[in-house]
């Protein structure tokens, strides 16, 4: 049987469990299926768990200045999504069930001793988390940004995920069987290979397509939409869903003049927001 499960290339080594967070380098949680989950925590006060973007790691929160402001009122857990950052790469789509996601979260959870969390998901990070959000009564809030409602991917993003899966399986084949250089890909596929892991992200990429729908009825603790003006998918998400909105757990607060990066890379639009609707948990 061949081990379709790639080990983070962090050269730190994964404990059976939690290890002692040192900040700047991740503690390991271990989940149900053995996979190792990379976090960081820091801060006092009420729990605050957040969940990056697709191809990103925990470290964007640091970057964009999330965690300096949060830590000061929050005890901050920054996780890396499987897949992603320093956390085991598995290759399988089977590896990237829903269950399994939301096994991953938990698991960091208990490694911190922490039973009721709120939570914020950027995009992929937002997909994942709605998902917990739903089926976890130990989420007390949840936050997602720009993350659309629905299925796991649907519109547009559901082509581009199916060009995405067909386009890189012969790729990959090709440079491990030592048949093609990488000099010769396209600049895109160049820098793809260079910024991401792409055959795990092939397999979460792949798995999100059979993610089934999240609608706002299906929410079961107080949660926020937040989506600049900008953001067409988030925007057409909502269209969508507008009539079953009222009366459902879900909130919306649309930031305008933003698009869906800049939601959360213009730190100063944004973070009044979610910061006003989380700093309510603690009440």
């Amino acid at each position: 049987m061949v081990d379709n499960t790639v080990k983070n290339a962090s050269g730190f080594p994964h404990p059976s469990g939690a290890a002692e967070h040192q900040p700047g380098r991740p503690a390991y949680a271990l989940s149900p299926d053995g996979t190792h989950i990379a976090y960081e925590h820091c801060g006092a006060g009420p729990v605050l768990v957040l969940l990056h973007g697709g191809g990103g790691s925990r470290r964007e929160w640091y970057q964009a200045g999330y965690v300096e402001r949060l830590r000061k009122h929050f005890t901050v857990i920054t996780i890396d999504l499987r897949g992603h950052g320093e956390s085991d790469l598995p290759t399988a789509p089977s590896a990237y069930t829903i269950e399994k996601m939301e096994q991953d979260i938990l698991a960091v959870a208990d490694a911190c001793g922490v039973e009721r969390f709120t939570l914020w998901g950027m995009s992929y990070g937002g997909k994942v988390g709605r998902y917990l959000a739903v089926h976890s009564p130990r989420v007390e809030k949840f936050i997602m940004l720009g993350t659309p409602l629905g299925l796991g991917v649907s519109g547009e993003q559901r082509q581009a995920a199916l060009d995405f899966c067909a386009h890189w399986p012969a790729i990959l084949q090709a440079l491990q069987a030592g048949c093609v250089d990488i000099s010769s890909l396209s600049p895109g596929d160049q820098q793809a290979l260079a910024s991401l892991h792409v055959p795990a992200m092939l397999g979460w990429v792949q798995a999100m397509l059979d993610w089934p729908s999240v609608e706002p009825a299906h929410f079961r603790c107080p949660t926020l939409y937040l989506a600049g003006s900008e953001d067409q998918h988030a925007l057409e998400s909502l269209r969508e869903y507008a009539a079953s909105i009222p009366g459902s757990m879900l909130q919306v607060h649309i930031v305008a003049g933003v698009d869906h990066e800049q939601l959360f890379d213009e730190i100063e639009r944004s973070f009044p927001i979610l910061f006003a609707f989380t700093q309510s948990s603690k009440d």
